[in-house]
């Protein structure tokens, strides 16, 4: 076989030389990451026959427009391309050695379960739920590779891993960049300093669109009424999350109770029962008004929350008028809520309507909050409801 001559960045060796299974890449923009470590997979599928490669983004688009277009690139500049070894439908690229390279999606999670690989390579990972990333890593064998932009929350479980080795590349380690390219990243030292800190050193910042402020709390204090739970129904790519929301004077303390993705009707009901709530009230998306029906008809005292107009703006601010504190057990909501962030329209100017998709959570609590503290809602009677504490 003929020899390879590779011109490759930083992450290259990073990953060459890791000693852990996990490595995390955590970059700036351009730094290169995602390219190197394509690089680095080809190598491995071109040296070693019949390889299982896993390579995995949340969407379908994504993987088209990012991962499989800068892997069908490299392999074109090192004349290995073949059209033929692309199986469109499955998006599975095989190697003449047999080695196999499939391009994953994670918004399907059915598909997830069956999929089995020698190495693992999860790019953009801060998009990817943490139940995604387990159920691939439990079946692949080797290296787990995960790469992404620092601009997670302190509370996200890419953080908050262990037996993982972090590696922190910026544009610096690319020498590849344009000239034109490192000058306009050298400029947001200037016009702006978070993005500098994310973008161009490839440290976390704090989000500065962020919605909420909010703390974190090891747990729910002796005292304060529980007023209600709000649930938000999911199924196959989204979750079925339940909040509980407890009230205190002007704060409010908020706890994760589910967050589930393929929850059936009856499996929902289960749960609720096994809290044990009386007639304590259970606020869900009205738009599943079979669902809503069938819970109550479980004896659940559910009720479908009124949307009206502009009704998630009208629950976000309602929520701004509380001080929010989060149990510290609810990873979820803990890692929607630092996320959760004004919409830029499309000259980058900060509106006041909120950036939608991570907020699974945050709608089931908006949903009891709107129905229990907005002006015309009373409820003054004090509940505690064992083992929710």
């Amino acid at each position: 076989m003929r020899s390879l001559n590779i011109q490759t960045t930083k992450t290259y060796s990073n990953i060459d030389n890791s000693f852990l299974r996990t490595t995390q890449h955590i970059g700036g923009t351009r730094s290169g990451k995602t390219y190197a470590i394509l690089q680095w997979l080809i190598v491995k599928c071109i040296t070693n026959p019949n390889l299982e490669v896993s390579v995995v983004r949340k969407t379908v688009p994504s993987i088209k427009r990012t991962v499989l277009k800068d892997f069908k690139e490299i392999l074109q500049s090192m004349q290995l391309w073949i059209t033929d070894s692309l199986n469109n439908a499955d998006r599975v690229y095989t190697f003449s050695n047999g080695a196999k390279v499939q391009f994953i999606n994670t918004d399907d999670p059915d598909k997830l379960r069956g999929i089995k690989s020698d190495i693992l390579f999860m790019d953009e990972a801060s998009e990817i739920i943490q139940e995604a990333y387990f159920q691939l890593s439990i079946r692949t064998a080797g290296k787990i590779i995960l790469a992404y932009n620092p601009t997670i929350s302190p509370y996200h479980w890419l953080r908050k891993m262990e037996e993982c080795e972090r590696y922190v590349t910026t544009y610096k380690d690319n020498p590849f960049i344009p000239d034109e390219m490192v000058k306009g990243i050298e400029k947001l030292q200037e016009t702006n300093e978070k993005y500098w800190k994310i973008y161009g050193l490839g440290e976390f910042a704090q989000n500065d669109k962020a919605i909420f402020q909010f703390n974190v709390v090891p747990i729910i204090p002796k005292g304060v009424d529980l007023i209600g739970i709000g649930m938000d129904f999911g199924y196959s790519n989204d979750p079925t999350a339940a909040v509980g929301i407890y009230k205190i004077g002007n704060v409010l303390y908020l706890k994760e109770l589910l967050y589930q993705t393929h929850m059936t009707t009856n499996e929902i009901i289960s749960f609720l029962k096994d809290l044990n709530l009386g007639k304590l009230e259970v606020w869900g998306d009205s738009a599943e008004p079979r669902l809503i029906e069938e819970i109550y008809r479980s004896g659940i005292n559910i009720k479908g929350v009124k949307k009206g107009p502009d009704s998630i703006s009208f629950g976000v601010s309602l929520m701004q008028n509380f001080k929010l504190n989060v149990n510290e057990a609810s990873q979820n909501l803990i890692n929607e809520m630092y996320s959760y962030q004004w919409l830029e329209d499309k000259n980058g100017i900060v509106t006041n309507k909120p950036e939608g998709g991570l907020d699974h959570a945050i709608d089931a609590a908006r949903y009891c909050i709107m129905s229990k503290l907005h002006s015309g809602a009373r409820n003054k009677k004090r509940l505690l409801i064992s083992g929710l504490r």
